[in-house]
C-alpha cells in the first residue's frame, strides 16, 4: 500500500510540474512595449524562472551613432552594457496560472531594479509592473509573432 501511495504521489507531482511549465508557455515569446520602441523576448532562464531581454530598439543608437548603453546603471561597472540584450525582467517565478513575480530593471529610470510582476491579461497583452515600496508603475506589452 505504501508503494502505491508513493507512486501515486510521484505521478501527481510530475503532472503538476508539467502543467506549470505549460502554463508558462503563454508568456514565452516576443513582445512589443506599449510605445512601440522596444521588443523583448521572454523565455526560460538558466535557473528555470522566466526572464525578459531587450532584443530590438526602434532607435538603437545615440546622437553620435553609437549603440545605446546602460549609462544610468547605479553600478559603474555595468554602465557600458549595450541596451540590446539587457535583461529587464528576471527571477520571475510563477505564482498563478497567468502571473509571475520577480525583479524588473528599468534602464531609463536611473538604472534601478524593482520588485516586479508579469501578468498575462485576457486580451493577450502582458502587464509588466515594477514597484518601489507601495509606488508601482505598469507597462502593457503586446505579443508579436516569433
Amino acid at each position: 500500500m505504501k508503494i502505491f501511495v508513493r507512486v501515486l504521489l510521484v505521478a501527481v507531482l510530475m503532472g503538476l510540474s508539467g502543467q506549470a511549465s505549460a502554463l508558462g508557455a503563454g508568456a514565452k515569446g516576443m513582445w512589443l512595449d506599449q510605445r512601440g520602441k522596444a521588443k523583448m523576448k521572454v523565455d526560460v532562464c538558466n535557473d528555470g524562472t522566466l526572464c525578459a531581454r531587450i532584443v530590438w530598439l526602434r532607435d538603437p543608437n545615440d546622437a553620435k551613432g553609437r549603440p545605446l548603453i546602460d549609462g544610468n546603471n547605479g553600478n559603474a561597472r555595468l554602465r557600458k552594457r549595450p541596451i540590446i540584450g539587457l535583461p529587464v525582467a528576471y527571477n520571475m517565478r510563477q505564482t498563478h496560472s497567468n502571473k509571475w513575480k520577480g525583479r524588473v530593471y528599468d534602464p531609463q529610470k536611473g538604472g534601478s531594479t524593482y520588485t516586479g510582476s508579469m501578468t498575462l491579461l485576457r486580451d493577450g497583452r502582458m502587464k509588466v509592473t515594477g514597484c518601489l515600496l507601495f509606488v508601482c508603475e505598469s507597462q502593457y506589452w503586446s505579443p508579436l509573432p516569433e
